[in-house]
């Protein structure tokens, strides 16, 4: 082995003197050395405060209606509209008592 080459083993570990306590007190260097990570973390972070942001202000939801619900304004809806339309073509001594 030539003289001052690392073993791929050691040029895998983290540089000397990289402890915890330095990497709080140089969060540059981290940002330097593990640009991709940093920025990963940095935008999970920013997209959990919005979803809670966004989750705070939009308050509790509604439920939505079930199929029933849902079936019978759609079957009231249809009849009204049935009604209307057959009240348009009926004379108006018959369309009095279908209203």
């Amino acid at each position: 082995m030539i003289a001052g080459q690392k073993t791929s083993s050691e040029q895998n570990r983290t540089p000397p003197g990289r402890t915890a306590a330095n990497t709080v007190t140089k969060p540059d260097g981290v940002v330097s050395d593990y640009p991709l990570s940093s920025v990963l973390v940095v935008f999970g972070i920013g997209l959990g405060v919005g979803v809670a942001l966004g989750s705070i202000i939009a308050g509790p939801v509604m439920p939505h209606p079930s199929f029933a619900q849902r079936t019978e304004l759609a079957a009231e809806k249809l009849g009204r509209q049935m009604l209307d339309a057959i009240a348009g073509v009926l004379p108006e001594s018959l369309a009095k008592h279908m209203a």
